[in-house]
């Protein structure tokens, strides 16, 4: 099936650029730990990192496909062209007037996004500092969306994914050009100057990465008040797409602005974050760049069974994921952060929000399937409620539960927002008749569930056998924990299989077509 194999092969470029993404944040964890030049680019930078990781994964999909017309490239129509043209200059100026719009703003949005650091301290200063230097990666970020977007409309898969994990190389080889010229004597200005340099550096590779993969013909620059008139469209249909897309993103800095009372709390719960989205990134850019074209263009019959099959691979892959994260918290953290300047007290403040956080990741996934049906039906409105409702509910949460149960709390507030998320978007869909999922459906993921738990219950026991091993971080704690990723993988696997979760050899065919 040519579905899931694009999904495929997104999906694996993906967690290549996750997997290099997470090396680079472990190389920043070593580098400067959960101190003030973590905390302030983890603040000055959230904005310019989400915008190009969002727009390089196909969020915008959902606002240029269906405006386009047809194909892009050589085989679309000479209007298609057009109107590809127009996508491209309206939303670079757009992104610029944002862009400048956030340089003369940028001590109010530190402030909003961060209202725990002091208004005049280093920690705010070097935030203002980070952001001002990286306001250029959002149009270069929304230039790598729009021309990813009209890759994917020709067909393209495989080299918009790819560049993401590109951009994410330039920038572990400009960490390890700032190891060497020595990052640990280096001022905090200085040193937050060439981690906003690395971001500048990402955003321009996967800029012109998309715009390579492009083929030749997409434009054509006789532009007409029609094509204006559709990229106007697309623009104005661009905010809910990619407020839908953005949502895991969105939830972090409402979670951070909660844990920025905490001293290192942003850090911690950046770094633990990173280790959740490794999986959910899999899932959003899947259903984004593959999942929801398809979607789009199937009838509602057939449009149903796509998104009970979508709901059903994401929690395969999410509901594992989840749960070995959560028991394995403490020791994933201690393998994979301490070391350097990352130390044990920086690793339990991690692990905790690790734990929580990871109990929010099949609800997340699921909610991005539910996102992609809703924008191949036109829904966008009802994302957009339920998304607001679920950054309004997790912010209360958030910042409740940070005041009485100190990291927990912003963590805590992610998982509720979550659940209100997921069920304000399932029940809309529901009522609309878009939502049904038949009972081997129903069966198929109870049992992935109940795989899940007894997979979880097997590390549980496997742990209290090696636990030891992390008191101390080094190759005897690594092969330990790879020992346990190994045992849940094989318990989850055959746990899955005796229930009837997943048939293997149904699998293997339709990745073979």
């Amino acid at each position: 099936m040519a579905l899931l194999r694009h999904a495929s092969t997104v999906a694996l470029l993906t967690l290549a650029s996750r997997v290099l993404g997470f090396a680079r944040d472990a190389g920043v964890a070593a580098l400067f730990g959960t101190g003030l030049v973590a905390d302030a680019c983890v603040a000055g930078l959230a904005l310019p990192q989400l915008a190009r990781r969002l727009l390089g994964e196909g969020a915008l999909n959902a606002a240029i496909l269906p405006h386009l017309g047809g194909p892009a490239g050589p085989r679309g129509s000479a209007q298609t062209r057009a109107r590809a043209a127009a996508a491209v200059v309206l939303f670079a100026l757009a992104a610029m007037g944002l862009a400048v719009l956030l340089y003369l703003l940028m001590p109010a949005v530190i402030a909003l996004l961060a209202p725990g650091f002091p208004g005049e301290g280093p920690r705010a200063e070097g935030a203002v500092f980070a952001g001002r230097l990286t306001v250029i990666c959002l149009p270069l970020a929304m230039l790598a969306g729009v021309f990813a977007a009209l890759a994917n409309a020709a067909g393209r898969f495989a080299r918009p994914s790819l560049a993401p994990a590109a951009a994410n190389v330039v920038v572990l080889a400009l960490l390890v050009a700032l190891y060497l010229a020595g990052a640990h004597a280096m001022s905090p200005a200085l040193a937050i100057a060439w981690l906003a340099g690395g971001a500048v550096a990402g955003a321009a590779t996967q800029f012109g990465l998309n715009f390579l993969a492009m083929p030749r013909g997409t434009f054509d620059w006789r532009l007409s008040r029609a094509a204006f008139r559709a990229g106007g469209a697309m623009l104005k249909a661009a905010p809910p797409t990619l407020f839908a897309a953005a949502l895991p993103q969105l939830r972090f800095l409402v979670a951070a602005a909660a844990a920025s009372s905490i001293t290192g709390g942003i850090a911690a719960l950046f770094y633990a974050t990173r280790l959740v989205e490794l999986p959910l990134g899999l899932i959003g850019a899947s259903a984004g760049a593959v999942l929801l074209p398809a979607l789009a263009a199937e009838e509602s019959r057939q449009g149903h069974e796509l998104g009970t099959r979508g709901i059903e691979a994401a929690l395969a892959l999410a509901l594992p994921a989840a749960l070995g994260l959560a028991v394995l918290a403490h020791p994933i953290v201690t393998v994979l952060f301490e070391r350097g300047a990352f130390d044990r007290q920086a690793s339990a403040l991690t692990a905790t929000a690790l734990a929580l956080l990871a109990l929010s990741l099949p609800l997340q996934a699921v909610e991005k399937i539910l996102a992609a049906i809703a924008f191949s039906r036109g829904f966008a409105r009802l994302v957009t409620k339920a998304g607001l409702a679920a950054l309004l509910a997790g912010g209360a949460a958030g910042f409740a539960g940070a005041a009485m149960l100190g990291m927990a709390g912003p963590a805590l507030g992610v998982l509720v927002s979550s659940l209100v998320g997921l069920g304000t978007l399932g029940l809309g869909l529901a009522r609309r008749g878009h939502l049904a999922l038949s009972r081997p459906a129903r069966r198929r993921i109870g049992g992935l569930v109940a795989a899940a738990l007894v997979m979880a219950g097997a590390i549980a026991l496997a742990l209290t056998f090696t636990g030891g091993a992390f008191a101390t971080n080094g190759l005897g704690a690594a092969g330990a924990l790879a020992g346990l990723v190994l045992i849940g993988m094989i318990v989850y696997g055959g746990a899955a299989r005796a229930f009837g979760a997943i048939e293997f050899t149904r699998l293997t065919a339709a990745l073979r077509h």
